[in-house]
């Protein structure tokens, strides 16, 4: 028998399924950055084509600006007057631009400046022309700002105008930029509208300014920041505001500064003496900013409520020294943490706890603190008339009160009041115990 040679299986070749699913997940990575790095081709030729167009923009609104009168540069209802809109949407290659025009008469030391020595009689020598772009429904934009100058044809000639400089700066006294101004004068025809930022300085300048007494009310302010403003005579501040509507003299500068901050915040809670939340309480907060004399405050009391937590969030608080009281017949103020008096610094987010207890006949708390406005905890407080003497220890109590002693159920009467602790000079005082509710705040020197 012969024996053949053995049959053999034909081997065939292919892909199992996970080399396809590996071979199609790096294909499909491939394609999405070849598809990303498109888009963001795409992108940047759009946002190119969208700044070529903004340009184009920014070159006919000079064009413009240039070919008008001299007398004719300036901004509708602004300073210097015109017959330019401040604001504009242009629509061009099918983008839309968003258009600023800020225009300022530039006072140039060459010839002297405007009270300086030598004296300019005529010290809006030429026009600075502000132009600033962005796009509404452009992908990628970043907005734009263009500068020129123009100049008058003619000589000088004296002007019947005067200046109005404003400087804006921080609690610490340092000029901020960026700071919006707002002006106003309604006793022009028509009325006059300004709308301007402030330089790196802090400062904004208005040339050939229309003179008028308290005509021009000025607020200024920025993102995140508290406000300051004048004021008209009779108006929120009073008949004597501390900073009333600015008055421009003929050939002469008003100048004026404002102090604005950051906002800070303050979160509230009221509790009882067994440091318990206690919710529902009124409260009020009052600030000591004057902005009229002899007592017109900037934030007069403000009632809030605590919710069913005994918690009470407030945001955008100035900078200011704040005094808190309760709004209710029905408790007393045993005293607050940190102090019944208290300060809020620029962009401090501060806590404060009110310390709540029924009301019984009169109450007096005691503020006990040095000369440097601290709280003096350890403090021997004696409290004494005919037929009554007690003593209590500043801080004590089971709830925190730096500085702090209280009493109620008191009868009215004249006390004796001795403050004393080692290392400071004793403090004695007679108080009249009348009111439902009463503070002495006493200072121990060394």
């Amino acid at each position: 028998m012969t024996l053949g040679k053995p049959n053999r299986k034909k081997l065939v070749s292919g892909f199992t399924l996970i080399e396809t699913l590996v071979g199609s997940f790096v294909f499909l990575l491939v394609a999405l950055s070849a598809y990303g790095a498109l888009g963001v081709l795409m992108d940047a030729v759009s946002a190119s084509q969208a700044k070529i167009s903004a340009t184009s923009v920014a070159n006919e609104t000079f064009e413009i600006v240039r070919n008008l009168p001299y007398t004719d540069v300036g901004i509708v209802a602004g300073l210097p007057v015109g017959k330019i809109a401040r604001t504009q949407t242009i629509v061009r290659d099918g983008y839309s631009f968003n258009t600023k025009r800020i225009i300022r008469s530039v006072d140039d030391p060459f010839d002297g400046t405007i009270g300086g020595n030598p004296s300019d009689s005529s010290p809006a020598d030429y026009k600075l022309v502000d132009l600033d772009i962005s796009c509404t429904n452009c992908k990628i934009f970043s907005p734009l700002k263009f500068t020129t100058l123009v100049s008058p044809r003619a000589l000088e000639t004296t002007v019947n105008n005067g200046a109005l400089f404003v400087q804006i700066f921080d609690a610490g006294g340092i000029p901020i930029e960026n700071a919006s101004v707002h002006i106003v004068n309604t006793q022009t025809n028509p009325d006059t509208i300004i709308d301007e930022t402030t330089d790196n300085a802090g400062w904004v300048k208005i040339v050939d300014a229309p003179p008028g007494t308290n005509a021009y009310n000025i607020t200024a302010t920025k993102s995140g920041y508290s406000q300051d403003q004048t004021y008209p005579l009779n108006g929120a501040a009073g008949a004597n505001p501390v900073k009333p509507d600015a008055t421009v003299v003929l050939q002469q500068i008003t100048q004026l500064g404002f102090s604005i901050d950051r906002l800070g915040s303050l979160n509230i809670s009221t509790i009882d003496n067994s440091c318990t939340a206690l919710p529902n309480i009124n409260f009020s907060l009052t600030g000591t900013k004057i902005i009229g004399t002899p007592a017109v405050l900037k934030y007069s009391a403000h009632t809030f409520t605590t919710n069913a937590s005994g918690t009470y969030s407030l945001s955008n608080v100035e900078w200011d020294t704040y005094s808190a009281l309760l709004a209710s017949t029905s408790y007393d103020l045993a005293g607050v943490n940190p102090f019944q008096i208290f300060a809020v610094n620029p962009n401090e987010t501060k806590t404060l706890q009110i310390i709540v207890v029924p009301h019984v006949n009169r109450a007096f708390l005691v503020s006990v603190k040095d000369s440097a406005d601290v709280a003096v905890n350890g403090a021997t407080v004696r409290l004494q008339k005919s037929g009554f003497d007690q003593t209590k220890i500043t801080n004590t109590d089971t709830c925190s009160t730096p500085g702090q002693v209280f009493w109620n159920g008191l009868e009215s009467g004249t006390y004796t009041l001795t403050v004393s602790k080692s290392g400071y000079q004793t403090s004695a005082s007679s108080i009249s115990m009348s009111a439902n509710w009463q503070n002495k705040i006493v200072i121990l020197n060394p």
